[in-house]
């Protein structure tokens, strides 16, 4: 099918009860109105799974035409449902609990040179929890809240409010126990066809992210992390032994219970799933 022009794009969204998800509904009404506000969308791609509450029907308000796809598939084979049916040259990922920052397209428009295979908006984390974990992080490497994100996504990819050129991913086949890391992955195969991966500091979204941290899947992340060579087991061993100095830490700083607690689980059941599971 041959690919519409930059006048508009298409924009993906994985979703899975999204509205029960936040806040009452709020932060995901918020975000498709930051998309329908700065992005000039051709089509929009959903890719449900299964939702039983309004959010089919919160979508339809804003995006009339949207395109609903029902699908059991994890994360990294619903993102690559969701490119097949992309028509325009390029296209975009949007997560279900972001809202992005005021012309994000018109921002990022500019970084889209004949090179750029993909284009990042970085996060500026909003649930105050996580926000009270990763300032620790600040104080210890003494960076930026955006360098340090631009750092993680270096390392990991991102694909929370993210611009891709179509032509490179069409036709990508995300391995399917890719639950998690199928950022990476998607990163990693623009930039092995010699395009690059960027960050601008001027393009971002506001991330209202709520991690829930269980064994099993922090288990499945530890075993992923070591079988695509993403993490080595001594940056496991270090991050376990660091993760209850930190956690004391955050209490000290931000009298975070949850935040210290969250920070000392996730990678205590990482250290645990690697080496004792």
């Amino acid at each position: 099918m041959r690919e519409k022009s930059m006048d508009a794009i298409d924009v993906c969204m994985l979703t899975k009860n999204s509205f029960s998800r936040s806040i009452g509904g709020i932060i995901f009404r918020k975000c498709l109105e930051s998309i329908k506000k700065n992005v000039p969308v051709n089509n929009f791609i959903v890719i449900d799974k299964y939702s039983k509450d309004k959010t089919k029907n919160v979508i339809h308000e804003y995006f009339p035409k949207a395109i609903v796809i029902s699908s059991n598939s994890l994360r990294g084979k619903a993102r690559e449902i969701g490119i097949k049916h992309v028509q325009t040259e390029w296209f975009m990922f949007v997560d279900d609990d972001v809202i992005l920052c005021n012309e994000w397209f018109k921002k990022a428009k500019k970084y889209m040179k004949d090179y750029i295979g993909l284009i990042w908006g970085w996060d500026k984390v909003a649930n105050p929890h996580v926000r009270n974990r990763i300032k620790i992080m600040y104080y210890l490497r003494k960076m930026s809240e955006y360098d340090l994100m631009k750092r993680n996504f270096v390392h990991r990819g991102g694909l929370h409010d993210t611009l891709i050129r179509t032509c490179l991913v069409k036709d990508i086949k995300i391995p399917n126990k890719l639950h998690v890391y199928e950022d990476w992955y998607i990163k990693n195969y623009i930039e092995r066809k010699g395009y690059k991966a960027i960050a601008p500091k001027d393009v971002y979204c506001y991330h209202y992210l709520n991690p829930e941290y269980t064994l099993e899947s922090c288990t499945l992340i530890a075993k992923l992390q070591k079988e695509y060579k993403l993490q080595s087991g001594y940056i496991t061993l270090r991050n376990f032994i660091l993760a209850l100095p930190k956690a004391l830490a955050i209490l000290v700083i931000s009298r975070d219970l949850k935040a210290a607690k969250d920070q000392w689980k996730y990678y205590a059941y990482l250290f645990i799933g690697r080496f004792l599971l």
